[in-house]
């Protein structure tokens, strides 16, 4: 990657994060704490009980099989935490968030991904008040289940069909993000079943909701995601080949990306900027850019026909006695994003320096 290549993925990163910065207060991507029934939230936490056994099993047995695949699962649980901490507008005039969670699933498979994703999740429903611990099994199953398997069988159909590879994931990335909140869309309408058309009715009007506000920050993922297989297909092949992510499927001349390094991911970087901040200029003032979940919380209210009551206060609002304050929460989700930036960057750093040694015949190519 040239020096100019490097200025242009730096600030672009630097935008993404002031668009975080400055982004209106938005709870969104999750079901919010208290707003779900109890037995539905013991019912969801259940369910992802024996996903969270299996991931953990999983992501030990890979880390004994394959040492060296302990830096991309790294990376993949630190773009978890960048991209959910990105409040991104969308052309509906709401600010949503993309998941992250496609990476992991195409690398791993999707079981690891129940660990790592709930890790994001804790998180945020510690520091945050955003999502909740009460609604910790749904939003684990939307956006760290349901969501991966989709982007994992998306991905392993179209590669065992011969498809290129970088559209393989784009696509599984940029589906298996929408299918979150179809799911999540799901849960609500079982939970409110409408007065008047029931479960069904319900499920068009959760829907409405979530789905056109996320298909562009869909569309962003799968280029992010992309962007960042190809940069570990430059930098990382004997890590991607330990753990058979190259090679095994397709055959060689559609089952790897072209090592085209910084200017396709310069290229698609600039392309996921600039759908992320059209509707900044496109709807302006106009828009308030309130959070998806906030417009889904409002159609309880109108499914039900009553103001609903959440039965569990987050915990941090209630330990400061109050919601937590719009600076601070930008603060807190900057942190987020700082925190898998660094981790990304060190390692992706550590990959280059490598390149370099092996480029120049002081080490071994591994």
């Amino acid at each position: 990657m040239s020096s100019k290549e490097k200025k242009v993925v730096g600030f672009i990163s630097v935008l993404l994060i002031m668009v975080d910065l400055f982004s209106p207060r938005a709870f969104a991507m999750h079901i919010m704490e208290g707003y779900l029934p109890v037995s539905h939230s013991l019912f969801w936490f259940a369910v992802c009980l024996p996903f969270w056994f299996m991931g953990f099993k999983s992501l030990k047995k890979t880390v004994a099989e394959h040492p060296k695949s302990i830096s991309i699962i790294a990376i993949a649980g630190a773009f978890i935490f960048v991209i959910s901490s990105l409040k991104i507008p969308s052309v509906t005039g709401s600010c949503s968030h993309m998941t992250g969670t496609g990476l992991a699933a195409i690398l791993f498979g999707p079981t690891p991904v129940a660990i790592l994703g709930s890790i994001v999740l804790i998180f945020q429903a510690l520091l945050l008040a955003h999502g909740g611990l009460t609604t910790l099994g749904a939003n684990t199953f939307s956006m760290c289940i349901a969501g991966p398997l989709v982007s994992y069988l998306i991905f392993t159909g179209l590669s065992k069909a011969g498809a290129k590879k970088s559209f393989s994931v784009f696509l599984a990335a940029a589906v298996g993000d929408l299918f979150t909140y179809c799911v999540t869309a799901l849960q609500l309408a079982v939970a409110y079943p409408a007065a008047d058309g029931g479960i069904a009715t319900s499920i068009v009007k959760f829907m409405g909701v979530f789905a056109p506000t996320q298909i562009p920050l869909a569309i962003i993922e799968g280029l992010l995601t992309t962007a960042i297989i190809i940069g570990l297909e430059s930098y990382a092949k004997s890590e991607l080949t330990d753990i058979g992510f190259l090679g095994a499927q397709v055959s060689e001349s559609k089952g790897q990306l072209k090592p085209v390094g910084g200017k396709a991911v310069t290229a698609l970087l600039i392309a996921a900027a600039l759908i992320a901040l059209i509707p900044f200029f496109a709807l302006g003032s106009s828009a308030e850019f309130g959070g998806s979940d906030d417009a889904g919380s409002e159609m309880i209210n109108e499914v039900t026909g009553k103001e609903y009551e959440p039965w569990f206060e987050p915990v941090l609002e209630k330990a400061i006695g109050g919601e937590l304050p719009g600076e601070i929460e930008s603060l807190f989700f900057c942190l987020q994003t700082g925190i898998g930036v660094g981790i990304i960057a060190y390692f992706m750093g550590r990959f280059n320096e490598r390149k370099k040694l092996e480029k120049g015949g002081f080490i071994k190519e591994q």
